[in-house]
């Protein structure tokens, strides 16, 4: 009996043990959570500064959280998303969907880089989407790693709903590689999204981080759409006449080529930015 106490008791220290570590460690096992199921599901480095968590005012703050680029793609982030704010409902903490108040995005700066016919930011919004797809989709449809993740996010069975997200005072630019290093950045209209994973009685933290992504892919297109290409594609303009006085007279032919290979490049530019807002590519 008395080994018996003695083993039960040993488990009680474990274990409280194991509740004041956490505690006493929560922001940084919150900011490696970050990071490593970042990672996972956009398919891009995802790194955060610090994470500040106030258990007594049921709040959180995320600082420095910077989301790299996919593969194929040159530009040091996607996005740096400066600072986060969060307030939840503590009552619901406990249950199987948590109610967030308020999500606050502040100062978020957006690389828009072309490549490849597409954007870095689809890029990221279809590995966010692909993922989600093999959470809920039918069991093995991602493979083997698909299951593997899909179990692993419905291992917790916790659920989200947010009253309010708002995305403020942020700036996209634009790069690409034959833009010889220029850029044109243009502010990022405030984004408010409202009941988000409400119609479901609750998302994943998978499906709201694509529905946020959704929102501010629309949004970074519709900003980019907006900028002079004209005078973003100058550049191109001004490098095929440098070529054609360097080879002179007897490469007229040549140089023509490369007039017409540049307004067709500006085209090409304009055609990424002008087409539907719906779906950036």
């Amino acid at each position: 009996m008395k080994k018996i106490l003695i083993g039960l008791t040993v488990i009680v220290l474990i274990v409280v043990a194991g509740l004041v570590y956490v505690y006493v460690n929560l922001d940084n096992i919150v900011k490696s959570t970050i990071e490593e199921a970042g990672t996972r599901v956009t398919l891009a480095d995802v790194s955060v500064d610090s994470v500040a968590i106030d258990t007594t005012q049921d709040s959180a703050a995320i600082n420095g959280l910077i989301v790299g680029n996919p593969d194929g793609f040159n530009t040091d982030y996607a996005f740096s998303l400066g600072n986060i704010s969060v307030r939840l409902d503590g009552s619901t903490l406990t249950s199987d969907t948590i109610r967030v108040i308020e999500v606050i995005i502040a100062a978020p700066s957006v690389t828009y880089e072309l490549g490849n016919n597409t954007s870095n930011i689809a890029t990221i919004q279809r590995n966010v989407e692909s993922f989600v797809q093999r959470v809920s989709g039918p069991t093995g449809a991602g493979g083997a790693d698909g299951a593997e993740d899909a179990s692993s996010e419905n291992a917790s069975g916790t659920k989200v709903i947010i009253d309010n997200v708002y995305i403020r005072d942020g700036d996209v630019s634009v790069s690409a590689g034959f833009l010889q290093g220029k850029k044109m950045s243009v502010g990022l209209p405030e984004i408010h999204l409202k009941d988000v994973g409400k119609e479901d009685n609750g998302a994943t933290p998978a499906e709201v981080a694509g529905e946020i992504l959704t929102a501010i892919n629309t949004s970074v297109f519709k900003s980019v759409s907006s900028l002079n290409v004209d005078g973003l594609m100058q550049g191109v303009g001004d490098l095929s006449k440098g070529v054609m006085g360097a080879v002179g007279g007897a490469a007229s032919g040549s140089g023509g080529k490369i007039k017409d290979g540049a307004d067709a490049l500006g085209g090409a530019v304009k055609g990424l930015f002008g087409g539907s807002s719906d779906k950036a590519e």
